[in-house]
């Protein structure tokens, strides 16, 4: 009995281990399935809709705002707007699953020392696929993309260094169609 306790726990953990994504860095891809974040009115959000409805722009934790504009604290890199997470993290759903990820982040002007962005992909039910972490800072845009073996239905794009959650910012945003 104790042998087939244990057979069962390491079969658990043998599918949680290949369930993992096989997440390889991409180029700029072209997709109608793009946010630019210009059809926004510059302000604070809790949340909205994003890619021509496609999908939904969020916080995590549920907790202060999104901020969308431009300007000295984050100049756009397609104007007029941009997006950051100010003391929230983001989170991107999907209506459908996808397999490639990407878009251009920097680190807004705000005197936070947020030095990487963590993207976590996760699929329908909830369950982390793949998690990428890069460098990011503010004194450019940097595309950062990926394609997974696995498909998701959002990413959470989590700013480390900082003091507070957030503070990744974030323009020209897309998935593959």
């Amino acid at each position: 009995m104790r042998n087939l306790k244990a057979l069962t726990l390491l079969a658990a953990l043998a599918t949680t281990v290949a369930a993992q994504a096989a997440l390889a860095p991409i180029a700029p891809f072209a997709s109608p399935k793009i946010e630019k974040f210009d059809a926004l009115a510059p302000g604070a959000y809790a949340g909205f809709p994003g890619m021509a409805g496609f999908c939904g722009f969020g916080r995590i934790p549920a907790a202060n705002a999104m901020v969308v504009g431009g300007g000295a604290i984050l100049p756009p890199l397609s104007a007029p707007h941009a997006m950051f997470g100010r003391g929230t993290n983001v989170v991107i759903r999907l209506q459908a699953d996808r397999r490639a990820f990407g878009g251009y982040f920097r680190v807004p002007n705000a005197g936070i020392a947020v030095t990487h962005a963590k993207f976590v992909f996760k699929n329908v039910g909830g369950a982390v696929v793949g998690v990428a972490i890069a460098p990011i800072n503010n004194a450019m845009w940097l595309w950062r993309g990926w394609v997974s073996n696995i498909p998701f239905r959002s990413i959470e794009i989590h700013g480390i260094g900082g003091a507070l959650p957030g503070y990744v910012g974030m323009d020209d945003v897309r998935v593959n169609p």
